[in-house]
């Protein structure tokens, strides 16, 4: 898994505004609860340095150092249990004073020993969900809500079986693939006429892997050869597009939206080139949309290209009627 850089420096900041904003108000406990109670301050002086004296003085008298922890052990709890009765006579709770981190295993630093700690890659998981949900709208865009219905039931004579049994197909084939999605899963290109669930279906894995907490990186091929030529030519934005090109570059998985509505030039061509042959060389996962057909791959991109995206991606074919256009006319 790779983590975005970005997301994980933000969750680590929320993380530490946390443990600040805890320390402080326990902080404020102490001072409210030791000017009600003085002698808990005193109490807590002793508790935070008899430890040090104890094992000292042991160690330098030459006695038995189980027999000095022993006793102090003793006087330690002698001296928590009075601290409890006097925050309870001062109307407190008896654990008041008592710090516990949300997570034990890290102590809400995030991290194990140099592994990222459960608590904090459930952090890192939702925000990844957070951010692309304002690209997508992945909330309503799942696989529960696919309607096969939509798609008709009678046969097509050219291909040998009806929209919906197609889609059928298409519809296990993304589920399946966002439910085991892993670094190393394989390549998706989905193509066919508009309307027809594409990018809903990309959506819905896009969903799916982000809450696993995989990044995913979605555009559209317009916006992402766009990036590439700010950056190339140092446009107003080129800072903000190399941000999204490092996305397009390093994220889990790769979404390519609406590839062929782009204009096509020697420049994209080129760039689309590089961003392919540079994810299919580290293995990194790519789901490419169209409205092409894949005979037009070669004269409008190149014979190099045309053969990464038929063998190097497995092809979901879409047809039938135009779902959208269906919603637009009353007709579903």
């Amino acid at each position: 898994m790779r983590y975005d850089k970005e997301i994980l420096s933000g969750v680590l900041r929320e993380m530490e505004r946390e443990r600040t904003e805890k320390a402080e108000l326990y902080a404020a406990r102490r001072e409210q609860v030791y000017a009600a109670a003085p002698r808990v301050r005193e109490i807590d002086r002793r508790l935070s340095g008899t430890a040090a004296a104890v094992l000292r003085a042991a160690l330098e008298s030459g006695a038995d150092p189980a027999a000095a922890v022993e006793r102090l052990r003793d006087q330690n709890l002698a001296l928590q249990q009075e601290r409890r009765a006097l925050l309870v006579q001062h109307g407190f709770a008896p654990d008041y004073l008592d710090e516990r981190p949300a997570c034990a295993a890290c102590g809400d630093s995030g991290y194990v020993g140099a592994e990222p700690c459960d608590c904090l890659k459930k952090r890192y998981a939702a925000r990844l969900t957070r951010e692309l949900s304002t690209i997508l709208p992945i909330g309503d865009q799942n696989f529960e809500a696919f309607r096969l219905d939509y798609y008709s039931d009678v046969p097509d004579s050219r291909l040998g079986m009806s929209a919906r049994e197609n889609m059928e197909y298409n519809l296990s084939v993304c589920r399946a693939y966002a439910d085991t999605f892993s670094p190393q899963a394989k390549n998706l290109l989905l193509y066919g006429s508009t309307g027809l669930g594409k990018t809903f279906l990309s959506s819905c894995i896009a969903g799916v892997v982000s809450r696993k907490g995989y990044s995913v990186a979605y555009d559209t091929a317009i916006r992402i050869f766009g990036s590439y030529e700010s950056v190339k030519f140092t446009a107003p934005d080129a800072a903000e597009a190399a941000r999204r090109v490092r996305k397009y570059e390093q994220s889990d998985l790769l979404i390519v939206d609406d590839l062929g509505t782009e204009m096509a030039t020697s420049f994209t061509v080129s760039a689309f080139y590089g961003l392919l042959a540079g994810r299919l060389m580290r293995r990194g996962p790519m789901i490419v949309s169209t409205n092409l057909l894949p005979a037009e791959f070669e004269p409008r991109y190149s014979p190099a290209i045309a053969s990464r995206l038929t063998g190097e991606f497995e092809q979901l074919r879409f047809f039938g009627d135009d779902i959208r256009a269906k919603k637009r006319r009353g007709l579903l």
